[in-house]
C-alpha cells in the first residue's frame, strides 16, 4: 500500500507535474491509487494513439459542466499539431444522428473486412471511427447493435481498449462535476498552451467563456430529449407489442391465405404495365394447359380465351389499367386449354396499383377454374327454365313435346320420347332433331326398325326396370353389335351418334316413359353430370306428364257426371212434375170446400211446398249440368225489371208470413229493357229464399233503382250476417256459409245465381256484418 505522497511523486514523474485532476484523492491514498491505477490502464499507457484518445476526450468533455476536463485536453491537442481552428471546429461538431451511424458501419464494412493496423491519423477511416465512439458514448443503449460489427472490425483487443478509454472518460467526468473547485489555471497545459491558443483563435474565448451555459442547455435539451425519448420508448413499446400482434396475425393470415389458394385451387398473377412482363404460377399453368414453368405474356393469355369473350376482356383490362378508376378487375370468360383444347370457365380478379402521376405500374391477381359452378348455375336455370314451361300444359302430349324441345339444342341433338301403349307395346311419341334432315332420317330408321319390347337394353330394359342407360362414347363396335341388319347399321351410321342416355319418366311408382338424348353434331360425351341432370329433367317432366294424364282422366270423369246429371235430372224431372200438378189440384179441391179434413189440408200445402221445392233442387242440378258443360243458354227478351220483382215478390209473400218475415218492396217506375225474364225471375227467388231463410223474424227489403246505363237490385235481410271469411267462399259450387244441419239446402244457389248474373254481363257482391244481416247487390247492364 502506497502513501498518497507516494503516488504523488509517482504522477509528478509521469506528467512532469502533479495535475489538479487528482488533487481532491490527496487526503485519501486508496483513492488516489484506485484513481491513478485507472488513469495510467484506460488513458495513460493505452494503446490507442494519442491524438485520437486525446481528440475523443476533449469532444466528450462537452458533458461535463465543469470546464477543467474541456480547457486542459483543449490545450492537450496543440503540442500534438492541431492548430486553434482545428481545435474550435472539433469542439463544436454535433454528434452524429443515429442513421448516419448505420451508414458509417456500411461504408466501414464495405472497404475493410478487418483492420490490421490502426487507420492512419486524419484519415476517413478514422473519422468513421471517432464518429463511431462518439456515438456509443452519447447513445450507449441504442449503440448495442453495432457493437459486434465494430468488435469485428477492430478486433477484439482494440476493441477493449476502446471501451476501456470511453468509460474512463465517464468517470472523469463524474469525478470532476463532483469536485466543482477543479480550476484549469493551475494545470500546467492550460499555462502552456491556452494563450497561444486563444490568441490564434479568438472565438475559442467565447467557446470557453460560454461554455458552462452551453453545457447546461444541452443538458436541459438532452433531459428533455430523453423525456420524449421514454414517452417515444412508451409509444414504441406499444407500437412493438402492436406489431407483434398484427404480425403474427399476418403470418397466420397468410398461412391461411396460402391454404385457401390452395384449397381453392387459385392461381395466381402478376402484369407488369410498363414492361408487358407477365409472371403467374404453376397452378396457372395446369389452368391454362401449359407445360409448367412455360414462358407467357399477356398475348398468350388473350390467345387462350375463347373468341366470343376475348374483346369483352380485353376492354375491361384496358378500363382497370386506365387512370383515374378504382382498378378493380372481375371478368369470367371461358377459355380453350392450350395442350388438349378443352373448354373451361375461369373467374379472375385483380387489382391493379398507379404510381402519383396515375401510370398503372402494377397489375396483380388471381384466377379460378369455375367451370362446375357455372354449369350448375347453368343446369339450375335450364331446370327452372323447364319447370315454367312444363306448368303451362295439361296436355299429356303437348308436354312431352314441350320437354323434347327444350331439350334440343341445350343437352342433346336429339331427343325422343317413347311410351308403353295400352297393348304393352313401345312406340315413339315425340322426336325431334336439330337438324331437318337428320329428323327425316331418324324417322325412318324408327319406322323401318321400330323399338323391340323384349330388347335387353335401350329403351325397354328402361321402360320395365326404371333405371337409366349411360353409354358415353358410341363406338362402331358398339354400333355392329346392336343392328340388325346391315340396312339398320348404315342407317344409325348416317345419323352420326356420339354419345347417348335414357332416363325413365317415373310418377307415383310407375314409369310413364322414356326419355332419350343423343349427341352426335356438338361432339361432346355426356357423364354423370348430365346423367343427374336429365334424372332431374325426367323427374319434372314426369309430374308433369302424371298430372297432365289425371286432368285427362279427370276431365272424362267430370263429363261422365255432368252426362249422369243431366239425364238424372230429366228423368226426376218428369215424375216430379207430375207429383207436383197431382198435389196441386188436389189442394186446389180442398179449398173449394170438398170433403177434406182441416190436418189434411194442412198435410196437403206442406206436400205441395215440399215438391215445389224438390223441382228446384232438381232444376239446380239441370243448371249445375248446363254451366259446367258451357251450355247455359240465354233467351233474352224486352221486360219491365220492375213490374217482374213487384212479381216475384208477390209470389214469396206467403213464404214470408210463414217466415216471421214483413217484406218490403221498393222499386221505381218501369225499367225496360232486353232481359231473360226465367233466370232473373231464378235469381231473385234464390237470393229472397236466401234472404227468408236466414233472416226469419226479421224485416226483408227488395229494392231495383237505376245508374245510368246500370241497374241495380239489392235484397237485404237483417238475419244472422256471414263471416268476413267465408263471404268470398259462398259464391263457390257446394259451398256453404252455415251447417246444412239447421238450413238445408245444396249450396248451389248463389254459386248459380253468380254464373248467371255474370252470363248477362253483370256481377254480384256482398256485404254483411255477422249477426246485423246481409245485402247481396247485383248489378246488370241495360241491354
Amino acid at each position: 500500500m502506497h502513501t498518497a505522497r507516494e503516488i504523488r511523486e509517482e504522477i509528478e514523474a509521469r506528467f512532469g507535474f502533479f495535475p489538479p485532476f487528482f488533487a481532491p484523492a490527496e487526503d485519501d491514498a486508496r483513492v488516489l491509487e484506485n484513481l491513478w491505477r485507472q488513469s495510467l490502464l484506460a488513458y495513460v499507457d493505452n494503446p490507442l494513439p494519442a491524438l485520437f484518445r486525446e481528440k475523443l476526450f476533449a469532444w466528450l468533455s462537452r458533458y461535463c459542466a465543469v470546464p477543467y476536463c474541456i480547457v486542459c485536453h483543449s490545450c492537450a491537442l496543440r503540442p500534438m499539431g492541431m492548430r486553434a481552428s482545428e481545435v474550435l471546429a472539433l469542439l463544436e461538431s454535433l454528434p452524429p444522428p443515429h442513421g448516419a451511424i448505420d451508414e458509417t458501419l456500411s461504408r466501414l464494412e464495405a472497404n475493410h473486412e478487418g483492420l490490421v493496423d490502426w487507420p492512419a491519423p486524419g484519415s476517413a477511416l478514422e473519422e468513421d471511427l471517432f464518429r463511431w465512439s462518439v456515438f456509443l458514448f452519447v447513445h450507449q443503449a441504442r449503440a448495442e447493435r453495432c457493437r459486434e460489427r465494430v468488435r469485428r472490425l477492430l478486433g477484439p483487443v482494440r476493441y477493449d481498449h476502446l471501451i476501456v478509454f470511453l468509460a474512463y472518460v465517464k468517470t472523469c467526468l463524474l469525478w470532476v462535476e463532483t469536485h466543482p473547485e477543479l480550476s484549469y489555471e493551475a494545470d500546467r497545459r492550460a499555462q502552456e498552451h491556452l494563450g497561444p491558443l486563444l490568441q490564434e483563435e479568438p472565438r475559442l474565448r467565447a467557446f470557453f467563456a460560454g461554455y458552462t451555459e452551453r453545457v447546461r442547455q444541452e443538458r436541459e435539451a438532452r433531459e428533455r430529449e430523453e423525456r420524449e425519448a421514454a414517452r417515444a420508448g412508451e409509444r414504441a413499446e406499444a407500437l412493438s407489442r402492436t406489431l407483434s400482434r398484427r404480425t403474427e396475425a399476418l403470418r397466420e393470415s397468410e398461412a391461411q391465405l396460402r391454404l385457401a389458394l390452395e384449397s381453392a385451387a387459385l392461381g395466381t398473377w402478376d402484369f407488369n404495365p410498363l414492361t408487358g412482363e407477365l409472371r403467374w404460377d404453376a397452378r396457372c399453368d395446369a389452368l391454362f394447359g401449359l407445360p409448367m414453368g412455360a414462358p407467357v405474356d399477356y398475348p398468350t393469355f388473350l390467345a387462350s380465351i375463347v373468341l366470343e369473350d376475348r374483346e369483352r376482356v380485353e376492354t375491361s383490362v384496358a378500363r382497370t389499367l386506365a387512370p383515374g378508376g378504382d382498378g378493380e378487375y372481375r371478368e369470367e370468360f371461358r377459355i380453350q386449354r392450350f395442350q388438349d383444347g378443352m373448354e373451361r370457365w375461369i373467374a379472375s380478379r385483380g387489382q391493379c396499383f398507379f404510381d402519383e402521376q396515375g401510370h398503372a405500374v402494377r397489375f396483380i391477381g388471381t384466377v379460378a377454374d369455375v367451370t362446375e359452378r357455372r354449369r350448375a348455375e347453368d343446369n339450375l336455370r335450364f331446370l327452372a327454365q323447364a319447370s315454367v314451361v312444363l306448368a303451362t300444359s295439361l296436355d299429356y302430349e303437348d308436354t312431352l313435346r314441350r320437354v323434347a324441345t327444350l331439350v334440343v339444342p341445350v343437352l342433346a341433338d336429339w331427343c325422343g320420347v317413347d311410351v308403353v301403349d295400352e297393348q304393352g307395346r313401345v312406340h315413339r311419341l315425340i322426336n325431334v332433331h336439330r337438324d331437318p334432315e337428320k329428323m327425316r332420317l331418324s324417322e325412318e330408321l324408327h319406322r323401318r326398325y321400330p323399338i323391340q319390347s323384349d330388347a335387353s337394353s335401350g329403351v325397354p330394359r328402361v321402360l320395365r326396370t326404371g333405371e337409366p342407360e349411360l353409354i358415353p362414347e358410341v363406338t362402331d363396335e358398339g354400333l355392329v353389335r346392336y343392328a340388325r341388319d346391315a340396312e339398320h347399321l348404315r342407317l344409325m351410321r348416317e345419323l352420326g351418334l356420339r354419345s347417348y342416355l335414357t332416363v325413365a319418366l317415373r310418377s307415383r311408382g310407375r314409369v310413364l316413359g322414356a326419355l332419350t338424348l343423343v349427341r352426335a353434331e356438338t361432339g361432346r360425351r355426356y357423364g354423370q353430370e348430365e346423367l343427374r341432370l336429365a334424372e332431374d329433367l325426367a323427374r319434372r317432366a314426369a309430374v308433369s306428364v302424371d298430372n297432365a294424364l289425371l286432368y285427362r282422366e279427370a276431365q272424362k270423369a267430370i263429363g261422365l257426371r255432368e252426362g249422369f246429371l243431366q239425364v238424372a235430372a230429366h228423368e226426376l224431372r218428369t215424375p216430379v212434375t207430375a207429383l207436383k200438378l197431382n198435389v196441386q189440384t188436389l189442394v186446389a179441391g180442398a179449398r173449394r170446400g170438398e170433403a177434406w179434413s182441416e190436418r189434411t189440408v194442412s198435410r196437403l200445402t206442406g206436400l205441395e211446398r215440399g215438391v215445389g221445392r224438390l223441382g228446384v233442387l232438381v232444376d239446380e242440378l239441370l243448371d249445375v249440368s248446363r254451366i259446367t258443360s258451357g251450355r247455359l243458354v240465354l233467351r233474352p227478351e224486352e221486360l219491365d225489371l220492375a213490374e217482374l220483382v213487384r212479381e216475384v215478390a208477390g209470389r214469396f209473400r206467403p213464404e214470408a208470413e210463414r217466415a216471421g218475415c214483413i217484406l218490403h218492396v221498393r222499386v221505381p217506375g218501369p225499367v225496360v229493357s232486353r232481359w231473360d225474364r226465367l233466370r232473373l225471375e231464378q235469381v231473385l227467388s234464390n237470393l229472397l229464399s236466401n234472404a227468408l231463410k236466414y233472416g226469419a223474424g226479421q224485416p226483408v227489403e227488395v229494392a231495383l233503382s237505376t245508374s245510368g246505363e246500370r241497374v241495380h237490385l239489392q235484397v237485404r235481410d237483417e238475419g244472422i250476417g256471414i263471416e268476413p271469411a267465408v263471404q268470398a267462399r259462398i259464391f263457390e259450387r257446394f259451398e256453404r256459409a252455415v251447417s246444412d244441419r239447421h238450413y238445408g239446402g245444396l249450396g248451389l244457389g248463389l254459386w248459380i245465381t253468380r254464373e248467371i248474373v255474370t252470363a248477362m254481363g253483370g256481377t254480384l257482391h256482398v256485404e254483411s256484418v255477422p249477426g246485423q244481416g246481409a245485402t247481396f247487390m247485383v248489378a246488370l247492364p241495360r241491354g
